[in-house]
């Protein structure tokens, strides 16, 4: 009986109360805020973000990549960014010899060209030779798809 006081030989009970606290009020609060968190966590998309935006050039193909690989990233500045890391054209063909060294599959690797609308063609071209030139040869190139109005 831990609400109870007894005084002495007298049969009056007498309950004690206690007193309230300031964080009785920040439970409820605190509730809503795990609840919100736990909705944003399910309902939310968490995605990898680039290193640099890059506005990729339309396509009207649909067909996505779904294989194991490395992304290089081709600014419209000409800056490359091997999985989020920048590198010179130096250092490309060797970080993308140590990816293809250290994957699981190496008949499903591809190399994910992101490239912006704005890079010259010839940027591109020699980007490409010098992917070439390592000896991987599944090369994809990302583009923002188009969608075709059916008139």
């Amino acid at each position: 009986m831990s609400g109870l006081l007894f005084r002495g030989s007298t049969s009056r009970i007498t309950s004690v109360k206690k007193a309230h606290s300031s964080d009785d009020n920040l439970i409820p609060l605190i509730n809503v805020v795990f609840l919100m968190l736990i909705f944003f966590m399910v309902a939310g998309q968490i995605q990898r973000s680039d290193a640099q935006r890059v506005q990729p050039p339309e396509s009207f193909s649909d067909t996505r990549q779904t294989e194991d690989g490395i992304t290089l990233m081709v600014t419209a500045d000409g800056l490359l960014y091997l999985d989020n890391q920048e590198v010179d054209e130096a250092g490309l063909a060797s970080g993308l010899l140590a990816a293809f060294s250290q994957t699981e599959k190496p008949e499903a690797f591809v190399v994910l060209v992101k490239v912006d609308a704005g890079l010259p063609v010839d940027v591109l071209q020699s980007v490409l030779r010098q992917i070439k030139a390592t000896g991987l040869l599944r090369v994809s190139l990302a583009t923002r798809q188009i969608m075709v109005d059916d008139k």
